[in-house]
C-alpha cells in the first residue's frame, strides 16, 4: 500500500526510507499581472465582500526582496516571465508537482501536469510546464483524477523518498492514490478541514527530517496523529497568525533558516525556540489573495 491516510496503515520509520537529496532550485513567476480579479479562497474578500486591492508597486517590491532572499541563502533561482491574464501566476507552486531523479522509480526527472480546481487558474499549467520542460524535465500525463493542485498540496519530505498530500478543497484523494501508485511511492494523505487552510502548504511547512512547522486544528484529528508519528520535533504556529498571516506558508531549503511573513513574530519565536533562525519577509500583498512565501516559488531538482 503506497498510499497512507491512518496511523494503523504506517507500516514503515523514515530510517526505513530511501535518502534523497534535498533540492537547490526554485522557479518564480514575475508578478507583472499579479491582481484580485476574483475570489476562489476566503481571504480574498475584506469584511465587506468585497476584493481586496492590490498595491501593484509595493507587491512588486515583496516579490523582489523575496528572491533576493532566496538568491542569498544559496537557491538558483529561474524566473518565469508573467503571463497576461493570470494573475494568480505569481503563487506557481501549484501548477505542477516535480518528480526528481532521485524520487523516479527510473531514475529520470519528471513532472506532473496539475488539474487545478477553479478555471480562472486553468490557463497557468502549459505555461509552467513548459519552463520546467526547458530545465531538462519529462512531462507526464495529469492524473484521471481531479483535481490536483502540484506544490500546493503535494510536499516532498526533506531528505527522503515520502510524499505528504493534502486532500480537500483543492486535490483529490483519487488523485493522490494515483500518484503514489505510478510512482511507487509512500504517500500520506492530510484531511484538510478549515476553509481558510485550501493547501496543505497553508498549514503545514516540513523543515527538516524530523521537524514541521504546523497548525493542528487545519488537519482532521486521523491527519493529526500521522503528523505527530513522524515529526518529533512538530512546532505549533500561532493559530492566529497561522489565519490572518499565513505563519504556516513557509520555507526551509536547508533544515536550519525559515522564511515566513514579517507578521507572524510569535510564530517566528516558536521557530527560533526550537533551534531555527527565522527570516522574516514581508509578503502582506501576496497574504491579500491568500498566498506567502511558499506558494511564491517551486522548489524543484535535482533533474
Amino acid at each position: 500500500m503506497f498510499a497512507i491516510e491512518r496511523l494503523e496503515e504506517l507500516d514503515f520509520t523514515l530510517d526505513d526510507l530511501p535518502r534523497c537529496r534535498r533540492p537547490g532550485r526554485v522557479l518564480v513567476a514575475d508578478p507583472a499581472h499579479f491582481d484580485l480579479e476574483y475570489a476562489i479562497n476566503p481571504h480574498m474578500r475584506d469584511e465587506r465582500g468585497e476584493l481586496k486591492r492590490v498595491d501593484r508597486p509595493r507587491a512588486r517590491a515583496q516579490w523582489q526582496a523575496l528572491v533576493d532572499a532566496l538568491v542569498a541563502s544559496g537557491l538558483e533561482v529561474d524566473v518565469l516571465p508573467a503571463l497576461e491574464g493570470q494573475p494568480d501566476l505569481v503563487f506557481c507552486a501549484n501548477q505542477a508537482l516535480p518528480v526528481a531523479a532521485d524520487v523516479a522509480p527510473d531514475g529520470i526527472a519528471r513532472v506532473v501536469p496539475s488539474r487545478m480546481a477553479h478555471a480562472e487558474r486553468r490557463g497557468e499549467v502549459a505555461h509552467v510546464i513548459a519552463a520546467l520542460e526547458r530545465l531538462g524535465y519529462r512531462v507526464d500525463s495529469p492524473t484521471d483524477a481531479a483535481p490536483m493542485e502540484g506544490m500546493g498540496d503535494g510536499l516532498w519530505h526533506p531528505g527522503r523518498r515520502l510524499l505528504w498530500a493534502g486532500v480537500g478543497p483543492r486535490s483529490s484523494r483519487e488523485a493522490w492514490r494515483e500518484i503514489a501508485q505510478r510512482y511507487r511511492v509512500p504517500t500520506i494523505l492530510l484531511e484538510l478541514v478549515d476553509p481558510d487552510f485550501y493547501h496543505l502548504d497553508t498549514a503545514l511547512a516540513l523543515l527538516d527530517e524530523d521537524a514541521c512547522l504546523w497548525l493542528p486544528e487545519a488537519l482532521a484529528p486521523q491527519s493529526r496523529e500521522l503528523v505527530r508519528a513522524l515529526f518529533p520535533r512538530a512546532v505549533e504556529a500561532d493559530p492566529e497568525e497561522a489565519r490572518a498571516r499565513l505563519a504556516c506558508n513557509a520555507f526551509c531549503a536547508d533544515g536550519k533558516r525559515v522564511f515566513l511573513d514579517a507578521g507572524a513574530q510569535r510564530t517566528a519565536q516558536r521557530l527560533q525556540r526550537a533551534g531555527f533562525t527565522p527570516l522574516s519577509l514581508d509578503t502582506g500583498e501576496f497574504l491579500k489573495s491568500g498566498g506567502s512565501v511558499f506558494c511564491m516559488k517551486l522548489l524543484h531538482g535535482p533533474v
